[in-house]
Formats: structure tokens, C-alpha cells, sequence
């Protein structure tokens, strides 16, 4: 098997990937989450203090703060995971389609997570 059959054989699996009922549902409950976290983000922007806390996991203070720009890392993280998931999930829907399943639930669990913590944030400081 030449190496563009190797890159080109999940891409032509890609239309049946996605009539499966399980992905499209997935596929589309991840978009939402993805597009909700952007419009509340856009929507609040005005609304936020120069400073927001976003890294919990310091000791309180100057330390969790961090420019309100730096919130569109939780939607750019959550875009670029949801596609990286997605790849790996078409690539791996013949040989385990439960990996394949797995990785679609993850990036859906992801995208959720990271909108609840953006909506936390958010609404704290407004």
C-alpha cells in the first residue's frame, strides 16, 4: 500500500463514517458545544475585566489571573481537539471501531467540560 492509499483510504470512508448514527449524533452535539462556547465568549468579551482567573490549579491570586484574550484558548483547544479525534476516529473505524467510538465520546466529553468551565469563569467575574 503506497503512502497517499494509506492517507487518502480514511478520507474516502469519511461519508459512511458520518451516516452512522452514533458519530452524526456525536459530530453534532460536539459542533454545538464548540459554537455555544465561541457565542458566549463574543457575546461577554465587552463584559469581562481585563483580568479573569483561568488557572485554578495555582495559589490564589496574581497567579490565576491571565488576560481575558487568553479565555479563546478553551474554544481554540476544544476546536483543534475535536479535530484531531475525529481524524483518528476515521482512521481507526475498520480496524477498531470502538477506539473509533471512544475518541468521538472523549472529544464530545472534552467540548462539553471546557464550555461548562468557560461558562463558570465567565459568569463568576461578571
Amino acid at each position: 500500500m503506497s503512502f497517499l492509499q494509506t492517507i487518502f483510504k480514511p478520507i474516502a470512508n469519511l461519508g459512511r463514517f458520518w451516516q452512522q448514527s452514533f458519530n452524526s449524533v456525536f459530530f453534532r452535539w460536539n459542533l454545538i458545544f464548540v459554537f455555544i462556547q465561541l457565542i458566549v465568549l463574543i457575546w461577554q468579551f465587552g463584559n469581562l475585566p481585563q483580568q479573569v482567573p483561568l488557572y485554578y490549579s495555582l495559589p490564589w491570586g496574581e497567579s490565576q489571573l491571565v488576560s481575558a484574550s487568553t479565555l479563546f484558548l478553551i474554544p481554540t483547544l476544544s476546536i483543534v481537539l475535536f479535530f484531531v479525534n475525529h481524524l483518528f476516529a476515521i482512521g481507526y473505524s475498520e480496524k477498531n471501531p470502538l477506539l473509533s467510538k471512544l475518541l468521538i465520546l472523549n472529544s464530545l466529553l472534552v467540548s462539553f467540560f471546557f464550555l461548562f468551565t468557560l461558562l463558570k469563569i465567565i459568569y463568576l467575574v461578571v
